[in-house]
């Protein structure tokens, strides 16, 4: 009987979790699509986006001492530290281009220039009120301020953007309760994948530098890791943007779904 109880409830959470699997393919399915139909124009939104991640990598000396290159060194890590605040603002411009494709009714190269822009306009401001209170939050005290980054994380994807604030941030926690799991993790995964980027260019670029006075030409790789790293930010933000955009198009297809049912 034990045996049987055991089976059965195996063969209720088999399905559950190959249904949750087939979600989550999907949700990348989505995304990469409308990365690879869009690219050139999210690409360009997202250079738009990242302009003072630009200035900044590219008003970077050479490094004319030691100190001079650390700090160019924690700058470029500062790039890839904070990316995910310009992903954040990125997913109000990928939205109506994922949307699109969710909907079969994709648009022109133009169109989506077009679509990007007009979001992004719209999503300015929420996004950075969402933006604001995460900063508040960790200023504050750290978990805060990482739970608000996740419930805050679909701002730029929501419906909502031309209502009175807080209408978006509301409909992002709403849809963020509902999907904790999904959410969380690629929010997790945002974070290190910008990180990863500093870690590999700083491996691939940095040599070891000696406490001691180095050369000169030791120490110029140091604004060439800077501005590699910007560029790869710059050049990968719509990946992620449109993942969650992703996300929060599935959670409200399958919530009118559910209230058709209904």
């Amino acid at each position: 009987m034990a045996c049987a109880a055991g089976s059965s409830a195996g063969s209720v959470s088999a399905p559950e979790g190959t249904r949750a699997g087939l979600q989550s393919a999907g949700l990348l399915a989505l995304a990469l699509r409308t990365w690879l139909r869009y690219v050139v124009p999210l690409t360009a939104l997202a250079a738009i986006v990242m302009c003072a991640v630009a200035y900044v990598a590219r008003a970077v000396p050479p490094p004319a001492d030691l100190v001079h290159a650390r700090v160019a060194i924690n700058v470029g890590w500062g790039i890839a530290g904070t990316a995910w605040l310009f992903q954040l603002v990125l997913v109000a411009a990928a939205a109506p281009l994922v949307a699109s494709i969710a909907r079969d009714t994709p648009l022109s190269q133009l169109q989506a220039i077009v679509a990007g822009a007009r979001g992004l306009g719209r999503g300015l401001v929420p996004c950075g009120v969402a933006i604001a209170a995460i900063a508040l939050g960790g200023v504050a005290l750290v978990v805060p301020g990482v739970l608000l980054l996740g419930l805050l994380a679909l701002t730029g994807a929501s419906d909502r953007l031309g209502d009175p604030l807080p209408a978006a941030l509301a409909d992002s926690i709403a849809v963020v309760r509902a999907h904790v799991r999904e959410v969380a993790l690629v929010v997790a995964i945002i974070v290190v994948a910008d990180l990863a980027i500093a870690l590999v260019a700083h491996l691939a670029i940095l040599p070891a530098l000696p406490r001691t006075k180095p050369p000169l030409a030791l120490l110029a790789p140091a604004r060439t890791f800077v501005r590699v790293v910007a560029a790869a930010v710059i050049a990968g933000s719509a990946v992620p943007a449109c993942v969650l955009a992703a996300i929060y198009q599935r959670a409200n297809a399958s919530a009118t779904s559910r209230a058709s049912r209904a």
